[in-house]
C-alpha cells in the first residue's frame, strides 16, 4: 500500500494542471478498486497537501498563459484601431517611437491620480506618445465629459489639452453644471451640445476595443505587447516605456 502512495504522490506532484491531475491518477493505478483508489488518493493528498497547491499553481499559470496568449493576438489584430485611430486625442511625439493607448474615464479617481504621472512620462521620453481612450463607463456624466472632449479634439484640438486638464482636476465626481463650467472657462462651451456620429463611433470604438481586452475598468495602459491594469507607480511605468522603446530599436 504504501509503495502504491508513492507512485501516486509522485504522480500527482509532477501534474500540471487539475485536468492533467486527474488523468494522472487515473493512469497510476487502473487496475485498483475504485474505493481503494479514492482512499488512496485521500491519503496523498492529507500526507502531502503540497501537491494540491502545486496543482492549483499550476492551473493559474496556464489560465494566466491563456489570457496573455489571447491578449498578444489581440493585440496584432487590433493595432491600427488601437495606435492610429485619427479621431482619439494624444500628447507626446508628432513622430512617435512608441506609442501608448491609455484607457480613461473623467470620474475615474485613479486616473486623475495617474494623469501627472503620465504627463511627466512624456516630458521625460519626447520620444514617446500616449492615446488617450476615452471610455465613459463611469456613468452619465463620463459620458457627457467625453461628448465634449472629443467634439473638441475633433474641432479645435489646441484647446483639448486644457479643457481636458480641467475636467480631469475636479476631486470630485462631474456633473453637468461642472462640465459647462469648465467648457465656459476653456472657451468650448459652443460644443456642449453639438455631438457628431463621429463622436459616437470613436466611443464605440474604445469601449469594443476595452471588452476585447479583458479590461474591467480604468487606467489601463496598453503598450506594444502588454497590458499595464490600474494605478502603478511611475518607477513602473518608466521602466516599461525603456523596455518597450529597447524592443522597438531591436527590431
Amino acid at each position: 500500500m504504501k509503495t502504491k502512495l508513492l507512485t501516486l504522490s509522485k504522480s500527482i506532484t509532477g501534474a500540471l494542471s487539475i485536468g492533467i491531475l486527474a488523468t494522472q491518477m487515473a493512469w497510476a493505478a487502473p487496475a485498483i478498486p475504485q474505493a481503494e483508489f479514492n482512499q488512496m488518493v485521500k491519503e496523498a493528498l492529507v500526507n502531502n497537501p503540497e501537491i494540491l497547491k502545486e496543482a492549483i499553481i499550476a492551473l493559474q499559470e496556464s489560465e494566466q498563459n491563456k489570457v496573455k496568449e489571447q491578449q498578444g493576438k489581440s493585440l496584432n489584430d487590433n493595432y491600427a484601431a488601437l495606435f492610429n485611430n485619427k479621431m482619439d486625442p494624444w500628447m507626446g511625439a508628432e513622430n512617435p517611437e512608441l506609442t501608448i493607448a491609455y484607457f480613461t474615464d473623467f470620474n475615474c479617481p485613479y486616473c486623475k491620480k495617474i494623469e501627472p504621472l503620465l504627463e511627466r512620462l512624456v516630458e521625460e521620453n519626447p520620444e514617446i506618445r500616449i492615446v488617450y481612450k476615452l471610455v465613459p463607463i463611469l456613468g452619465p456624466s463620463s459620458k457627457e465629459a467625453t461628448d465634449l472632449a472629443l467634439t473638441v479634439w475633433q474641432n479645435e484640438p489646441e484647446k483639448f489639452a486644457e479643457l481636458h486638464k480641467k475636467l480631469m482636476s475636479r476631486p470630485s465626481r462631474l456633473d453637468s453644471e461642472a462640465i459647462a463650467k469648465v467648457g465656459k472657462i476653456t472657451d468650448t462651451e459652443a460644443w456642449l451640445d453639438d455631438t457628431g456620429k463621429s463622436v459616437e463611433t470613436t466611443i464605440n470604438t474604445s469601449m469594443g476595443l476595452m471588452r476585447e481586452f479583458g479590461l474591467s475598468g480604468t487606467p489601463a495602459l496598453v503598450f506594444a505587447d502588454q497590458i499595464v491594469g490600474g494605478l502603478v507607480p511611475y518607477e513602473q511605468l518608466e521602466k516599461q516605456v525603456k523596455a518597450a522603446l529597447a524592443a522597438q530599436r531591436n527590431k
